[in-house]
């Protein structure tokens, strides 16, 4: 014998809510105008702990629910549609007028499942390369205003379109864009364009060594393509050397080629190890708190991927976070090291112009020593210490 879950008491029904999954209590919400309703009610405060995206694909759009674990399809050509996790648009049929566009089916879904099941991480895909895709249009709809991030692939981005984008950023919250494979104009300028959270720009060259160097709070600049000089980057690492504030958090900038001695010179590095990974650290000139410049070369040797440069902050004593989740081991010892090298340097510098005391110079023989025993080295033109396992 059935008995219809909404004649149960509050107590248990919501017990048995919370224990269905993200999919489940969706084609819960769809069963009846007055179950979504309760939902709408119960989850009102709550927020799940997921990530929607919406992606605009033409005839093939639909909304993916923490990288397509579950996944709302907008219509019939989606070939996946009848696997396990998706949900049909034949099962969406009570959240879709047969007369919206492609774009009102998807944003109209969209604004009841967020309205049953709010969710705090919320992007926006866009495909420009598949027809209608008005960008200026996407943008001016409500719930595109309350998203946590926009992202344009492909096609073509007008300037006016630019500025749209830019402007969708608003104060204090959590805000990323994407604009990748477009051409954006050299000369393109705007107030918001260093101000999101993060960004992707896969045309950076348009992005200047000031703009590098203005940049505040930044989480997760992504640079493309670009036209940063070896000296450029040079410059921008000795002014994060000495800059009080914080920059950003992590940091990613495409090269063809680098040249690390003209990268390091005249400041002070090593080279470090994490699961046989090189690391090339340089610690802030601001102590108290600990901080160091960690960066990676990753490169790739399939020709269509652009190697990368790819820097973040860490503290010293603290395991090093990367941005795509993980982490290794603290580079409490490599910072230790920093700082009798850092020390080493200016000891030998003043010998060289003013001269140095005899306690100076003993204390620059204790230096040499400390570091012969933690078996630093340089290797090709760089201090190089191997991690202790």
């Amino acid at each position: 014998m059935e008995f219809p879950l909404i004649r149960l008491p509050d107590v248990p029904k919501i017990q048995i809510i919370q224990l269905m999954s993200i999919g489940e209590r969706i084609k819960l919400a769809l069963s009846s105008r007055k179950m979504e309703n309760y939902l709408a009610w119960v989850f009102k405060n709550r927020t799940l702990d997921a990530v929607y995206t919406i992606e605009l694909r033409g005839d093939t759009s639909f909304i993916g629910i923490d990288t397509k674990t579950w996944v709302l399809c907008m219509n019939h050509f989606k070939p996946e549609c009848k696997k396990p996790g998706y949900i049909s648009v034949e099962e969406l049929k009570p959240w879709i007028d047969e007369k919206w566009t492609m774009m009102e089916r998807t944003f109209n879904v969209f604004i009841r499942l967020q309205k049953v099941l709010p969710c705090v991480m919320t992007n926006l895909c866009v495909t420009l390369k598949t027809e209608p895709t008005p960008i200026l249009k996407i943008l001016s709809y409500p719930c595109v205003a309350n998203l946590t991030g926009v992202h344009f692939y492909g096609g073509t981005v007008e300037r006016n379109e630019l500025d749209a984008i830019m402007e969708w950023r608003k104060e204090n919250t959590i805000q990323y864009i994407s604009v990748t494979d477009n051409e954006i104009p050299l000369d393109y300028r705007h107030p918001n364009a260093f101000r999101f959270t993060g960004v992707v720009y896969g045309d950076a060259r348009w992005i200047s060594l000031e703009d590098l160097l203005s940049m505040r709070n930044f989480y997760r600049p992504i640079f493309g393509k670009n036209r940063f000089s070896t000296k450029d980057l040079n410059t921008f690492i000795k002014y994060w050397i000495n800059c009080d504030e914080n920059m950003f958090t992590y940091l990613v900038i495409d090269y063809k080629d680098i040249n690390i001695s003209e990268l390091m010179k005249d400041i002070t590095v090593l080279k470090g190890f994490r699961s046989e990974k090189p690391f090339y650290l340089i610690a802030s000139n601001s102590t108290e708190n600990q901080i160091l410049l960690t960066i990676q070369l990753i490169e790739h040797t399939e020709p269509q991927i652009r190697n990368v440069l790819d820097f973040s902050i860490q503290y010293a004593n603290e395991p090093h976070k990367f941005r795509r989740g993980g982490t290794v081991p603290a580079w409490t010892r490599e910072y230790r090291i920093l700082g009798r090298l850092a020390r080493k340097r200016w000891l030998e510098e003043e010998m060289i112009t003013v001269g140095i005391s005899i306690e100076e110079i003993k204390e620059l023989d204790d230096l040499e020593e400390e570091l012969t025993v933690e078996e630093v080295r340089i290797i090709d033109g760089i201090m190089t210490v191997q991690e202790k396992l």
